[in-house]
């Protein structure tokens, strides 16, 4: 009886691995990226704006940016 439950425990060990390898060898990797986009921030508020536009104002609070 326990040659049994040990041959069956070994069967479901195995059936595990080859289901954890195939996951992990089918799982798409991602790579890190840099969005390459420059910001400043409102010294009010610390809304982030695009550094490259000419805004005058903040748009969340209203103060001059420069």
């Amino acid at each position: 009886m326990q040659e049994k439950d040990k041959n069956k425990s070994k069967e479901e060990n195995n059936l595990l691995d080859d289901i954890l390898a195939n996951a992990l060898s089918s799982t798409k990797k991602y790579a890190e990226t840099n969005a390459g986009l420059e910001t400043k921030k409102c010294k009010s508020c610390g809304a982030a704006r695009p550094e490259d536009t000419d805004l005058k104002y903040c748009d969340f609070c209203g103060d001059q940016f420069y």
